[in-house]
């Protein structure tokens, strides 16, 4: 993979949302990208169509009006923390993609915000979502690794520098850890100490950790093998401790999921991960 000139970031005002943006500019700064920041508002209408509520046409049209009139409150203020903030992290806000130097701009624009992030998603180079409020997952993180097709970076949401210098890998051989490599080509060539973590139900899978050690190599990376002993009830949680333990400050992992049943998408290692992890995690699906 090529390094990133294209990141998008979804935006909303649930929480941390200053520690949010310096996080995502320091990214866009790490790679000399451009960060584009998506704000995403929708109509009652769009959640609740009247006929279902049981609202008359006249106060439908009342509570849009004071939805759209918070909604253009709420986008003015966010933007202008934005250009504070990109100021004062010295990232030039432009609609070009500036060469050798981060730019960012903002986007405001109608819709849910997951099926926005699903789109536009597909025209950029890395994804920015914040880890969810109380361990949650949200509709918007989920259309990120799932619909978009593009690498997805879950920062932890009051982490506001970038800069990884020890990355642990989760391999198992899957296509989705394959990828999820591939994407982090850039970030491991320049980070210098990189760790394959494999555990003991899946090390013998192929192709296994040695086989990726020299693909590696031939980027002109040096990673060295882990072995994660079973100590915990889950898989997740024992390679969350061993990147931890050897305080990594980076996970890239493949995105597992499930056909979707009661909302459970995701596979038992990354639902802990995304829950749960307090390091960056770079998927890839």
């Amino acid at each position: 993979m090529n390094t990133p000139r294209i990141l998008l970031m979804p935006l909303s005002s649930s929480g941390e949302v200053s520690e949010r943006l310096q996080g995502a500019l320091a990214v866009a700064k790490y790679f000399d990208a451009q960060l584009q920041v998506l704000h995403a508002s929708v109509r009652p209408s769009r959640l609740v169509p009247h006929e279902i509520a049981g609202l008359s046409h006249q106060l439908m049209q009342e509570l849009e009006r004071i939805a759209d009139t918070q909604a253009r409150q709420d986008a003015s203020q966010l933007r202008e923390l934005f250009e504070q903030l990109a100021e004062q992290c010295d990232v030039a806000i432009s609609e070009e993609n500036l060469p050798d130097r981060a730019s960012t701009c903002w986007h405001e624009v109608q819709g849910l915000r997951s099926e926005l992030v699903a789109r536009r998603g597909r025209v950029a180079d890395l994804l920015i979502v914040p880890q969810g409020r109380d361990h949650a997952i949200s509709m918007t993180m989920e259309a990120a690794i799932l619909q978009s097709g593009s690498p997805v970076l879950v920062m932890p949401r009051t982490q506001t520098g970038f800069g990884p210098q020890r990355i642990a890998i989760a391999w198992n051989g899957s296509p989705e850890a394959a990828r999820a490599v591939r994407s982090a080509l850039p970030l491991l060539w320049r980070c210098g100490d990189v760790r394959i973590l494999t555990h003991g139900t899946t090390s013998d899978r192929v192709p296994g950790p040695e086989a990726l050690q020299t693909y590696l190599h031939s980027h002109g990376i040096d990673a060295k093998l882990q072995r994660v002993e079973h100590r915990r009830r889950s898989d997740g949680a024992d390679l969350l401790e061993a990147a931890q333990n050897e305080n990594c400050d980076l996970i890239v992992m493949g995105a597992y999921s499930h056909h979707r049943l009661q909302q459970q998408a995701f596979g038992g290692v990354t639902r802990h991960l995304l829950q749960h992890s307090t390091l960056p995690l770079l998927l890839s699906h």
